[in-house]
């Protein structure tokens, strides 16, 4: 007679090291990145973040970010089948004395989101002047600047700024203190 095989046991596995506020942030960053660069929708984003802030440990996060390419802000993953061999995304623009080659400036999306809403309130405020202006039939003050005006420069330095690209003193989180 044979003797009973035993069950096999599972190895006993040491519980992983739990994580800090520190790694969590991290993950929560780089969702964020992918969030920006329209990887993840409004609601996977939510709950991924929702997730991170949960997360006990590191294979937590891991499974939150594992179908995420890494990524960073002055340099953003493309997909290697997708750019292989292709030379960088050109558009001609036009300047003063003729066409010059130039890179495609990508803006992040909010930055476009807040030149629609700029676009619309201004419209809003032109359309309601005209309609004042044509039933007294007399030109009324232009007040559509005071709503134009400040908005549209501030709007304007901040584009500048982000074509500029991010400056050596300003840091990622907006804290001056140095880390």
């Amino acid at each position: 007679m044979s003797a009973p095989e035993e069950p096999a046991r599972p190895e006993a596995r040491l519980p992983e090291p739990r994580i800090g506020d520190r790694e969590r942030e991290q993950a929560v960053t780089h969702l964020g990145t992918a969030f920006a660069e329209g990887r993840l929708d409004l609601v996977e984003y939510d709950e991924r973040v929702a997730s991170a802030y949960g997360a006990k440990t590191a294979s937590d996060l891991l499974h939150l970010t594992a179908d995420l390419p890494l990524a960073t802000r002055e340099h953003p993953a493309q997909p290697a089948a997708a750019t292989a061999g292709k030379p960088p995304r050109r558009t001609r623009s036009r300047v003063a004395g003729g066409n010059r080659e130039g890179t495609h400036v990508a803006y992040p999306g909010w930055l476009r989101a807040l030149w629609l809403t700029y676009a619309a309130a201004v419209s809003i405020n032109l359309v309601i002047w005209l309609i004042v202006s044509v039933s007294t039939a007399d030109l009324v003050y232009f007040w559509p600047i005071w709503v134009a005006g400040p908005l549209g420069v501030i709007l304007a330095f901040r584009t500048l700024a982000c074509r500029m690209g991010p400056a050596s003193s300003r840091t990622d989180q907006g804290d001056p203190r140095p880390t």
